[in-house]
């Protein structure tokens, strides 16, 4: 009689079990690892976008020798000033050696980003000028050419730096009092980006990334 050689019913049912478990294992540490990986990644992208932010305004802002808004003793989400424009007369360029452009930070919607809101920086350079102290010396007329936020026109360059703006605090930047800013030329900076976890349906696999930097910045413009 002929035998044959073979699985027996027990041996391919634990066969069975052992590779299950083998895969189920697998599926968990690719999950975990996913998970791991893209959460790292969004805490990288928030803290960079907040660190970017605030390093734009240092770079600026300091030689600002006007600003227009928030207007002294107010606070808000708009941070608009100029370089090389006199603060009284508005003439410029005040020095004739330096390149005169006025700055602008602003909040909107962004629409990469459903429901959120992201910081946009608008810059452009005024051309030209008579000096100011000369007869006929040039005079600006304030206006920052942002009839839309985040909205690029040309003459001027639009960079999105912050995504996920959280204002709960209720301004990004303020000249008053109530915030230690004590004369005319500083301006309180609060930068936070908050990404909400729960609010993107991920509550159950990630956890909210909140990052946010808080500074007083001095301008050249007159108290």
């Amino acid at each position: 009689m002929k035998h044959r050689t073979g699985f027996t019913l027990v041996e391919l049912m634990i066969a069975v079990f052992i590779f299950g478990y083998i895969a189920a294992s697998l599926s968990t540490i690719y999950s975990t690892s996913h998970s791991y990986l893209f959460q790292n990644y969004r805490n990288n992208i928030i803290k960079t976008g907040v660190l970017l932010s605030m390093r734009a305004i240092q770079n600026n802002l300091p030689a600002a020798t006007r600003v227009d808004a928030p207007a002294a003793g107010a606070a808000g989400s708009v941070l608009a000033f100029a370089v090389n424009v006199d603060k009284v007369t508005s003439c410029y360029p005040v020095n004739s050696l330096a390149t005169t452009s006025w700055h602008y930070f602003c909040l909107a919607n962004d629409a990469s980003t459903p429901g959120y809101r992201s910081l946009y920086y608008h810059t452009g350079t005024l051309a030209g000028g008579t000096p100011c102290g000369s007869a006929a010396a040039t005079i600006w007329n304030g206006a920052y050419p942002v009839p839309t936020c985040g909205a690029a026109l040309a003459g001027q360059t639009v960079t999105k730096l912050m995504q996920y703006a959280d204002t709960s605090a209720g301004y990004v930047f303020s000249r008053r009092a109530s915030e230690g800013i004590d004369d005319n030329g500083s301006v309180r900076v609060l930068l936070r980006s908050r990404w909400d976890a729960a609010a993107r349906g991920m509550g159950r696999i990630q956890r909210n990334v909140d990052f946010n930097m808080n500074t007083v910045i001095r301008s050249n413009s007159p108290q």
